[in-house]
């Protein structure tokens, strides 16, 4: 870590040690959420490259549990640059993305964790970097549930986005499926297959290391149907103190 980020970082923390929840390492939205006060920091840069052109821009995540069955994730995407193949580069502000979602059954034995999550797309979008300026929603539902020193995490739901030329919403099914390990002391795997907002679908692989009980560093791979690769990396700071 560079001398100029430990000031910064360390500002961020207080309170107990706990891991982080909110992680742009995966797509898929986890059950396992933290106690009342909690707070999670997540922040990553993506680069895509495809045959059309790439892509790149930040992903951050701030979440707060409410209480320790209902919390909220806020996604501000501050920054997305769209190169294409054949024009000029574009940048500019990305969305902002609001999600809140309450446990309503805690897992327990075969029976799996289940959350009821509802994603508000505020359209904060520069039209530069193709911002519909609409409000989208996503109403889903999480499930998780540990086996075998594995946890296993899936959402599914329905997308209703309007269209930028007008009519009525359209409506995309989406689903993710997230599988993840310890596979050494402090370094965990990611195995993830998903298919977002934009029915694209994707596989990734990601690894995490705890520096410290409060700060993760990763990176990921993935490659979707569209023949796109995509490269991310980023930290995670936990962050508040539990109640």
């Amino acid at each position: 870590m560079t001398a100029c980020l430990q000031p910064l970082l360390l500002a961020l923390l207080c309170g107990a040690s706990f891991a982080a929840l909110a992680d742009t390492a995966v797509e898929t939205e986890t059950a396992q959420i933290g106690k009342k006060g909690q707070a999670n920091f997540s922040q990553a840069f993506e680069f895509e490259d495809g045959s059309d052109g790439s892509a790149q821009g930040t992903l951050t995540q701030f979440e707060f549990a409410l209480s320790d069955r209902a919390e909220i994730l806020i996604e501000p995407f501050f920054y997305t640059s769209l190169s294409p193949e054949d024009g000029e580069r574009v940048s500019g502000l990305g969305d902002l993305e609001i999600t809140p979602s309450y446990m309503m059954v805690e897992e327990d034995g075969w029976t799996p964790a289940i959350l009821a999550a509802f994603k508000l797309k505020v359209p904060t979008g520069s039209k530069k970097v193709e911002g519909t300026g609409k409000f989208d929603y996503y109403p889903y539902l999480i499930f998780g549930q540990h086996y075998a020193g594995w946890t296993f995490n899936t959402n599914v739901g329905v997308n209703f986005a309007k269209p930028v030329e007008g009519g009525g919403y359209e409506k995309t099914v989406v689903w993710d499926l997230e599988a993840e390990r310890e596979v050494l002391p402090k370094l965990t795997l990611f195995l993830e297959v998903f298919s977002a907002e934009e029915a694209v679908k994707t596989a990734s692989v990601a690894a995490e290391y705890q520096c410290t009980p409060r700060i993760n560093f990763f990176g990921v791979v993935g490659r979707n149907e569209e023949h796109a690769n995509i490269f991310r990396a980023g930290f995670n700071v936990a962050m508040g103190k539990g109640s």
